[in-house]
């Protein structure tokens, strides 16, 4: 590498100075090694001029450099010109740009004082022919000249030479960072912002000449404006007419040169239009060498001017699987059906359809906004949307949901695979519990299959599994048969069920249906049951309005895969029943009038305000709309109290007329800011929101009066089309998920549903349930009270109830009432549901008297006790609110019996009303931030919002993890001393929420440029050992943040990655907080962990970079991103794998001796003894080598001689329980036959690749030729079964010949297993398990362990009980008369 010193020599930097500036340079030569291999290094002095010391080429070695300096260098003097330096270093060094053969350039600036010229275009120059500068500053430098100049993240300040001289040997090292960025690539360029992918074009050659130069034209564009280069975004091109061609791999190390020079030289092709072939040799071929795995976007892009002439359908479907979003653009005689097909959902977003070639370049920069949208809808938009989704379901507490879903013939497996996968995500955003939301499945064809009640699995783990086994039935589509099928369910889980919970049904059909749909469906929902019904492919869409009543509750799409799209939509609809039953809210539009928006365009807006409106409970007291209309000036349309009903509001929109100017945003965020008051109609306590309807890019500033809108509590969601900036509408709105950038105003339609959800459940809300406490109310029945004020005090119980999650293991409630004396209203375990709580309060009454507070407070600590449903011993907090009108009687005991409570752990709030003393309040509560005072009873209301975002924090979800749990720490000098004081105190709080014991260990590592282990796992015993031992970690300070080389290192908390803890179901779990832009490669170091089977959790603090968190966290929702280091706290909720691998296991019992009406277990005491066990352990296999810390999914059908029909089930009990109880219909005999019937029990149709199948037969013996055995057992191997392993049962012959027809046990493939074999489900357990990581990992052996040794013997059991009375003997046999003589 080159190296260019450039050294201020001016007056700011000083004669006196200067010796030390020499010395730093000395300093910093002799850390680097001068040979020509290496480094050549120059120097210059500046200051109005620049002054070369030497050249590059004229020293060979270290030592003659450094007597240059040392007998050369004197000081110069002058004025600081430091944009001239630029300038003439640019001349004297670095002329031209550098060719990929050039060594790296690196230009070190050493400024003392504000240059008195410009910087930045000099600076900009010397970049765009690839030297990299690296800025440092002393004395009167500001940190932005010092930005202003260098690469990004390579400027530094320093408060005096002597703090420069002093960290030369650190400054070295940044050099050296600098460099190994392309010659290591350890150390990644930064990319522009979130511009990281990987983007395939798959272009059709077929075209004429001049429609070919269109083609590159439109290319070239697109990808200059890409940042093409290591570690940012990576392009991969494929061209096809007959056959495909890849000319570029994502797995080549190309720059954008190379690319740009490959896209120059595309040549049209003749032949035929194969796009299906493209398709799949660029998923086969250039997808395959992606970095997926990274968490980094992948695009493909299709451009075609014909129909193809191969199937393209399947090959799309393929890629999509993939994770990849495929973009079509189709010229001319392009098929638009084709290109909807091939392309992501919604189509209207992923296909561009061109009439001529002469308009493909002038999409270019349309498609940039297109691929920067995706990214960063993928990067942290998406994934926030779900969470906020998340939170606003928490208000459909209780649902009955039943899937009816179409098994068919017409569907394949791998779209059934998706209607799986599609419903496995949907019951991921509910709470399921059995008395929350539950689910159950039904499957229909032209037949019907119940695959479980709706009460049959109460975890979302088991749901998952359950709808993970269900097989497909196959056959026609009766839909109206299974509709009706579905009444008598429905009437069931309300039968079970007390009081009216809703019920909806979720039907999913691919074709037409053979009978009426109409007369089943209106009998369900006359029921009472909510019907929403999803058509895919051949589906009609007339049914399935007639199925769901509703064309709002109707969803069609085009592909199965596309059903993961529609997910959102789906659950919102359901939840939007509860969570909008009390909208609230002051709206108010600000809607762009300037003249680019066209009389077209504005009518299109119009429509969406109305049909929010619409969509809004319009009137006085629930939801308020306002319009104002901006442009270079801002004209009121009418403020929020003008109207009350929506024909008003509509009637005023339509006559809104265009103004027709410029566009001043930022003026106008001013200006509509005073209608969030009240003189123009807003209510106070009333949940405000701005909505912002743009298409130009603000001529003026609009960072400050956004940010002052939205300190004053308004939420802004800004809608922006294409022509509008981004940047611009996230500064405004603060947050990337309220931002709606779109290509035209025809999308406005898609977005309505989720801003008015929005609204229902704002953003803003911290907390959305209260989810585990023990709360006891202590309420003041005195005299004094009212009962309209005695209303408004259960009104602010009932409001803290309903935000609670009611539950005997979440949230439950007791209360106290007082006057003279105290008396129990209820205790914590009186009443189990929300319902049951908020009756008793509201039907409650005053009991007159005098005040005694005090007394009741003392009563009150009984409530919390464990026969009273107290819940102190496992760990759930306990809360006390006393709410009073008046000065107590016992006021001199107050503070000592609060304090006696509050010493227990219990927290208590006192809220105190009217006549109430603030000094009491404060006595009971002990601390000002858990006492309120209000004048009124009304203010109550205001109150309750505040205790409850309080408790709420105070409330802690259950956490039963197994874990090994470090936190890494950024420590770099980028986080100020009290931040990282906060995050310190946020390691505590996350620590609060888990039961700290044997389970979970914790260690702790700080990163910055260096990497230090703080405490190792389990090297404290206790909490209160580990708080402390956390606020005593110092800050490290460094000057960079390498967070790759502290993954590399954390490794070792980790390791052996095989461990003891890890068999154990240990899960090893790695948090990262980061407060900024790690100077090295993340990827590959995070990957490297996520091998091993570490879970790692990124949070990024401010403004940091989205795709190296995402890259470290692996999977979106493992990412996590905040303001500042005050909103950790928010995230401590949300805090506490992709491949699968399914065994499916048919057993089979072969008892030649049994007959008709004998149990299975006649004459078999040890397989009676041992099933259990067996069972057990084959479902709940352990977990895989390639994908450390998921189970193996494991399923057992049993097959008994057709007495009963096979089901495969995943719970070992419900398989037992069936067992136990069947009657055998013949004896079983072990011949092909036998063999051929367990094989059939498999689904013929499996719907998931990974599914392996094991055939487990217990035999008393062969009951057939051996050799002929032997060929129906390898017949099955080729037909897939990828294992047969056979058990000895009691009373066996011939079973030496069983091992031949065994096959897939692995090298341990000589042991006979007998049913009598001590931990014969341990040995079954490792067989299978073998399978699993043979053919899902492509391991041939696993180490398990050696046994342990027997243990002693136990001690001699008591005696067992009397036995029954035995039957009677047989009688004897007569003998032959004898006769005696005498």
């Amino acid at each position: 590498a080159d190296i260019v010193l450039l050294v201020d020599s001016s007056n700011s930097l000083g004669n006196k100075a200067f010796p030390s500036m020499k010395s730093f340079i000395s300093k910093m030569i002799s850390h680097l090694t001068a040979t020509p291999n290496q480094y050549r290094i120059a120097l210059a002095q500046y200051s109005d001029d620049l002054h070369v010391e030497f050249q590059l080429d004229v020293y060979k070695a270290k030592n003659p450099m450094l007597n240059y300096v040392k007998k050369n260098v004197v000081f110069k003097g002058g004025s600081v010109k430091t944009g001239n330096a630029l300038r003439e270093v640019h001349k004297t060094f670095f002329k031209g740009p550098a060719s990929g053969r050039d060594k790296e350039r690196i230009l070190v600036v050493l400024t003392s004082g504000a240059s008195e010229d410009a910087v930045v275009e000099p600076a900009k120059i010397l970049k765009s022919d690839g030297v990299k500068i690296i800025a440092m500053g002393i004395q009167d430098v500001s940190p932005q000249e010092l930005q202003s100049m260098a690469t990004p993240q390579f400027s530094y300040k320093f408060r005096t030479v002597r703090d420069l001289s002093m960290s030369s040997q650190n400054l070295t090292k940044i050099i050296e960072d600098v460099i190994q960025t392309d010659i290591n690539g350890i150390i990644p360029t930064v990319c522009k912002s979130d511009s990281v992918a990987d983007i395939v074009f798959i272009i059709e050659e077929g075209v004429s000449k001049p429609k070919a130069e269109d083609i590159k034209k439109f290319l070239q564009d697109t990808v200059s404006f890409l940042d093409v280069r290591k570690n940012c975004t990576k392009i991969g091109l494929v061209t096809y007419s007959s056959e495909p061609h890849v000319l570029s791999l994502l797995s080549e190390e190309t720059n954008k040169t190379a690319i740009l020079q490959k896209i120059q030289d595309f040549s049209p092709r003749e032949g035929k239009a194969n796009t299906g072939a493209a398709i799949k040799v660029t998923r086969q071929r250039v997808f395959s060498g992606s970095r997926k795995a990274q968490g980094i976007e992948q695009i493909a892009i299709l451009i075609t001017h014909r129909p193809s002439e191969d199937n393209v359908s399947e090959a799309a479907h393929d890629l999509r699987r993939t994770g990849v979003t495929v973009f079509t653009i189709g010229i001319e005689n392009a098929d638009y059906t084709q290109l909807t097909q091939i392309a992501s959902y919604p189509q209207p977003q992923y296909v561009t359809n061109l009439t001529a070639f002469s308009d493909l370049p002038k999409k270019a920069r349309t498609l940039q906004k297109k691929l920067l949208n995706q990214i960063q809808d993928k990067l942290y938009v998406q994934s926030e949307r779900k969470e906020l989704l998340k939170a606003g379901c928490v208000d459909t507490e209780e649902a009955d949901i039943y899937v009816l879903i179409d098994g068919s013939t017409s569907i394949d497996a791998a779209p059934f695979g998706d209607i799986k996968k599609f419903l496995k995500e949907v019951i991921k955003m509910f709470n399921i519990g059995p008395n929350k939301v539950r689910f159950g499945a039904v499957q229909f064809s032209h037949l019907k299959r119940l695959e479980f009640e709706i009460d049959e699995y109460s975890k979302t783990n088991d749901l998952e599994m359950a709808f993970d086994n269900i097989r497909q039935i196959s056959g026609n589509t009766r839909i109206g048969e299974a509709l009706t099928f579905m009444q008598p369910l429905f009437k069931k889980a309300r039968e079970r069920r007390p009081g009216r919970v809703p019920c909806y049904l979720i039907v999913l059909t691919d074709g037409e249906s053979q009978d009426s749909v109409k007369e089943p469906a209106e009998r369900l929902r006359n029921e009472k049951v909510n019907i929403y019904a999803i058509g895919v492919k051949g589906a009609n869409e007339a049914q399935l309005h007639e199925i769901a009543g509703s064309k709002s509750r109707t969803f069609f799409v085009q592909e199965f895969d596309f059903l993961k799209n529609i997910k959102n939509e789906i659950v919102q609809k359901i939840c939007s029943k509860e969570a909008c039953k009390e909208m609230t809210a002051d709206i108010m539009f600000l809607v762009d009038s300037s003249g680019s928006i066209g009389p077209e365009n504005f009518l299109k807006m119009k429509i969406f305000m109305r049909e929010l409106v619409n969509k809004s409970d319009i009137s006085a007291d629930r939801v308020q709309v306002g319009v104002v209309q901006f442009s270079g000036t801002q004209h009121e349309e009418f403020q929020l109290d003008r109207y009350s009903s929506k024909s008003d509001i509509f009637s005023a929109i339509d006559k809104m007329s265009l103004i027709g100017e410029n566009t001043l945003t930022g003026g106008a965020l001013t200006f509509v800011s005073d209608y969030f008051k009240p003189p123009k109609g807003a209510r106070p306590a009333v949940k405000k929101f701005l909505i912002l309807i743009t298409d130009g890019e603000a001529q003026d500033e609009v960072k400050s009066p956004a940010t002052a809108l939205r300190d004053q509590g308004v939420i802004i969601y800004s809608v922006g089309v294409f022509n509008a900036n981004k940047p611009q509408l996230e500064e405004i709105s603060g947050k990337p998920e309220l931002v709606f950038y779109v290509e035209e105003f025809d999308i406005l339609k898609h977005i309505e549903d989720e801003i008015i959800f929005g609204i229902c459940r704002p953003h803003e809300e911290k907390c959305k349930r209260i989810e585990r406490l023990d709360v006891v109310f202590v309420i003041d029945g005195s005299g004094s009270i009212s009962r309209e004020q005695y209303q408004t005090m259960q009104d602010f119980m009932t409001d803290l109830v309903k935000k609670s999650d009611v539950a005997p293991d979440r949230v439950q409630f007791g209360a106290v009432k007082y006057s003279d004396e105290p008396e129990t209203f209820f205790y914590l375990n009186t009443n189990r549901t929300k319902s049951e709580i908020v009756e008793a309060i509201q039907n409650d009454s005053t009991i007159g008297g005098s005040t005694y507070t005090a007394k009741a407070i003392g009563y009150s600590e009984a409530l919390f006790a464990q026969e009273h449903g107290g819940r102190k011993s496992k760990g759930v907090p306990q809360i006390l609110i006393v709410i009073t009108d008046g000065e107590s009687h016992d006021a001199t005991q107050l503070g000592d019996t609060a304090k006696r409570l509050r010493d227990k752990g219990i927290i208590i709030y006192a809220v105190g009303i009217k006549g109430a003393k603030p000094d009491e309040l404060l006595a009971m509560a002990g601390s000002e931030d858990k006492y309120y005072y209000v004048d009124t009873f009304e203010g109550l209301k205001n109150t309750s919002i505040a205790i409850s975002e309080k408790i709420c924090d105070d409330s802690k979800p259950e956490c039963e993890i197994q874990a090994d749990l470090v936190f890494l720490i950024d420590g770099s000098n980028s986080i100020k001393p009290d931040d990282f004081t906060r995050m310190k105190d946020f390691l505590q709080v996350i620590l609060d929420q888990i039961d700290y014991d044997r389970n979970v260990q914790i260690g702790i590592a700080q990163y910055s440029d260096d990497y230090k282990r703080e405490f190792s796992l389990g090297a404290f015993q206790n909490k209160s050992e580990l708080n402390i031992q956390i606020q005593n970690i110092k800050q490290m300070t460094g000057t960079s943040t390498l967070i790759g080389v502290a993954l590399k290192r954390v490794k070792e908390f980790f390791a052996p990655a095989r461990s003891r803890r890890v068999t154990r179901n240990v899960q090893p779990v790695l948090l990262v907080v980061t407060d900024g832009e790690s100077h090295d490669d993340v990827a590959e170091p995070a990957e490297d962990l996520r091998k091993e089977g570490v879970n790692i959790y990124a949070i990024g603090v401010g403004d940091i970079n989205h795709m190296q968190l995402m890259q470290i966290a692996g999977i979106p929702e493992r990412k996590y991103t905040v303001n500042d280091f005050n909103e950790l706290k928010i995230i401590k909720k949300r805090l506490v794998g992709d491949l699968s691998c399914f065994v499916d296991i048919v057993m089979g019992f072969d008892i030649s001796s049994q007959k008709r009406d004998d149990s299975l277990f006649h004459g078999q005491y040890q397989l009676k003894e041992s099933l259990p066990d067996i069972l057990k352990a084959l479902t709940s296999l352990s977990s895989l080598s390639c994908n450390v810390g998921t189970k193996t999914q494991s399923t057992v059908a049993v097959y008994l001689n057709n007495t009963v029909t096979p089901m495969f089930q995943f719970e070992s009990e419900k398989i037992w329980k069936n067992l136990s109880k069947i009657p055998i219909d013949k004896p079983s005999r072990l011949n092909g036959n036998f063999l051929e019937s367990l094989w059939k029990t498999f689904p013929s149709k499996p719907d998931d690749q990974n599914r392996r199948k094991v055939l487990l037969v217990f035999s008393d013996g062969l009951d057939e030729d051996v050799e002929e055995l032997e060929q129906k057992s390898e017949e099955l191997r080729k037909k897939g079964l990828d294992a047969l392993i056979t058990v000895v049962l009691e009373g066996a012959s011939k079973f030496d010949e069983l091992q031949y027809i065994e096959f897939g046990k692995g090298f341990d493939y000589t042991t006979q297993l007998t049913i009598g074999m001590r931990n014969i489900a341990k040995a079954l357990s490792k067989y299978v398990t073998n399978v699993a990581e043979r053919t899902c990992c492509a391991v041939f052996c696993k180490c398990i362990g050696e046994e342990g040794g027997i243990g002693p013997r136990g001690n001699e059991g008591n005696e067992g009980p009397k036995g029954i009375k035995g039957s009677r003997g047989h009688l004897g046999e007569e003998g032959e008369p004898v006769s005696y003589n005498v």
